[in-house]
């Protein structure tokens, strides 16, 4: 490129592929019996009622996206994210009660484990989030298989830092050995679920699947620790830190709650899965604000 000719500046597309990905998970769900069964009692054709809430998850996604990037905007990284976090999980929630997602798997599970019985709110949170992690997991697979193209494709942001999507192949490998971690995870999150929803006589399959994924994902994970340099540990340290922290004063104000009678007991599952959503979240957290220093610092030099 010749001296004194800016390049042109390239623009975000993750409204568009949140879109067609909203899209795409609706195709593969069914509506949920009981509030289909509803609209039709109100009235609605039962062709209408089905669209609707196929209808409802795209919307809800999209939604959560466009309002996260007006609330956010001229604020920090760090807030506009916590916002896609918090819109995204109430769109998730939302979904997993219009839609039973991927169809044609829980009808493999019942063929293979036997009948499932209704998921509670702990199940409904496993569920959910090995849906996000596994959805992560892939979509940090295709930054790995693709490079910058697929992270332009699957950024939010309405200013693209082009140093921040700059990945090349060392970190192009990372990627990929991470997304194994992330959907390994996502896999023993759903294995646990099912094992709790499953009849007496068949727990086990299903907690030898979450255990031999939940073994790969730490493996994975001791194999980037390996890889990370100074910086990044202090990113994982910090990240592990913080969560530490909301997590004691969240257990301690529980515990106090449930001894007034305010809330119920929470049992291991429901702590494992409230140390993984901190953690997203808190990790989120730091390496955004890790990365803003890092271009802080190359454009300041």
């Amino acid at each position: 490129m010749q001296p004194g000719v800016s390049r042109p500046q390239p623009k975000s597309r993750g409204v568009l592929t949140m879109g067609i990905g909203a899209a795409l998970l609706s195709a593969t769900g069914q509506p949920v019996p009981k509030l289909l069964n509803q609209l039709t009692g109100m009235g609605m054709p039962d062709l209408a009622a089905r669209l609707t809430l196929h209808a409802i998850p795209v919307l809800l996604i999209l939604a959560a996206v466009l309002v996260g990037q007006i609330a956010g905007r001229g604020r920090t990284k760090n807030v506009r994210w916590a916002l896609y976090g918090l819109l995204g999980a109430v769109a998730g929630f939302c979904t997993a009660f219009c839609l039973d997602l991927l169809v044609g798997v829980p009808a493999l599970i019942v063929a293979l484990n036997g009948p499932l019985a209704e998921p509670e709110v702990i199940e409904l949170a496993l569920w959910t989030l090995g849906g996000i992690t596994i959805a992560s997991g892939l979509m940090v697979a295709a930054i790995a298989a693709f490079g910058p193209p697929a992270a332009y494709a699957m950024n939010l942001e309405p200013d693209i830092c082009e140093d921040a999507l700059d990945i090349r192949k060392p970190e192009r490998k990372a990627y990929g050995v991470s997304s194994i971690g992330m959907v390994t995870l996502g896999v023993a999150s759903i294995a646990l679920s099912i094992a709790r929803q499953s009849g007496p006589g068949a727990v086990l399959g299903p907690c030898i699947v979450a255990m031999v994924a939940g073994a790969i994902s730490i493996l994975v994970n001791v194999v980037l620790w390996n890889g990370l340099d100074e910086l990044q540990r202090r990113q994982v340290v910090d990240a592990f830190s913080v969560s530490a922290v909301f997590m004691t004063l969240g257990a301690f104000a529980w515990s106090i709650g449930q001894l007034l009678g305010f809330l119920p007991p929470i049992d291991a599952a429901g702590a494992f899965v409230a140390i993984s959503f901190v953690q997203l979240v808190v990790t989120t957290f730091v390496s955004a604000a890790a990365a803003g220093d890092v271009r802080a610092k190359r454009r300041a030099a």
